[in-house]
């Protein structure tokens, strides 16, 4: 199979197990990066040895990428082989990189404050300020229709979830009344009912998105380590860090399991309000005024 029948095939593959636009659109650009670098060579023809070294020597040591940049290529390969190939890969020698838990990376409120008034852009300010208060990725922001907005139970219908899952997620008053001033100054209309459209009136894409947030985090001086999800990041840990219930949470955010809404739990600066045990166990206890000790 040519690397340009394995393009063709590979979309098709992935329309049937329904993935995103975005994923599609990523796993396509990254299987291309792979043919770009054995350029001459058909990917079928690629060893599994040639895999190894580009996994670990170009895109990990000398591109310096990310064990999880370089995960998503291997599971990118993975797909190519797998599935569009239908060929068997060793995976024993294509190993992931083991995840590692790491704390989320959420702002404080003087950090939120200062990037919010960074955003001279009423509609890109309306966006970032969505994803703060009702927890969405940025692609279920910038996905979002006049229709998903109900104003009278004062939440978010999201269609777009990752996986394709459905739910809904709360409508901040501030949220609403943005929307209602910012129908005003745009009046977006396209055909199918998007709020968000660039200057052409085409919805809104998520890597100019990024870039919008790139250049506020800058005008902010906000650390790059910072990302649009960091947003989301801070929905879950404030909302845990005022007693919200973590099962609550979890639906708000539209996770399937709960261990990656246990994460923010970590992260939260919660006070706790059992005792701690050594000081429980003092009480019953009496100890000598002058040595201190048990008695």
């Amino acid at each position: 199979m040519t690397n340009e029948e394995i393009i063709r095939k590979m979309k098709e593959d992935m329309k049937m197990r329904g993935f995103s636009h975005h994923t599609e659109d990523s796993y396509l650009r990254k299987a291309k990066d792979v043919m770009e670098y054995f350029k001459g060579k058909e990917l079928e023809e690629v060893t599994v040895e040639e895999l190894r070294n580009y996994l670990l020597k170009y895109l990990r040591e000398e591109r310096n990428l990310s064990e999880r940049s370089v995960n998503y290529y291997n599971s990118v390969i993975r797909f190519v082989y797998e599935v569009t190939l239908d060929k068997l890969i060793n995976k024993k020698q294509l190993p992931m990189y083991r995840k590692r838990r790491e704390m989320k990376d959420v702002l404080t409120k003087e950090e939120l404050s200062t990037f919010f008034n960074a955003c001279d852009n009423y509609m890109y300010k309306t966006i970032f300020m969505m994803i703060y208060g009702s927890g969405l990725r940025i692609s279920e922001a910038v996905n979002l229709r006049v229709e998903d907005i109900e104003s009278k139970k004062m939440r978010i219908f999201v269609r777009a979830g990752k996986g394709g899952k459905e739910r809904y997620t709360v409508l901040p008053k501030t949220s609403l009344e943005m929307l209602r001033e910012y129908y005003k100054k745009y009046q977006p209309k396209h055909p199918e009912g998007y709020l968000f459209l660039n200057s052409e009136g085409n919805p809104l894409k998520v890597e100019r998105t990024r870039v919008f947030f790139r250049r506020y985090r800058r005008k902010a001086k906000i650390d790059d380590k910072f990302v649009v999800h960091s947003l989301r990041h801070s929905f879950a840990t404030d909302l845990i860090e005022r007693g919200a219930d973590i099962l609550e949470v979890k639906e708000l955010m539209g996770h399937s399991n709960i261990r990656s809404t246990m994460e923010y739990i970590h992260v939260a600066k919660k006070e706790l309000s059992v005792e701690n045990p050594l000081d429980a166990f003092m009480k019953g206890e009496r100890r000598d005024e002058n040595t201190g000790n048990i008695k």
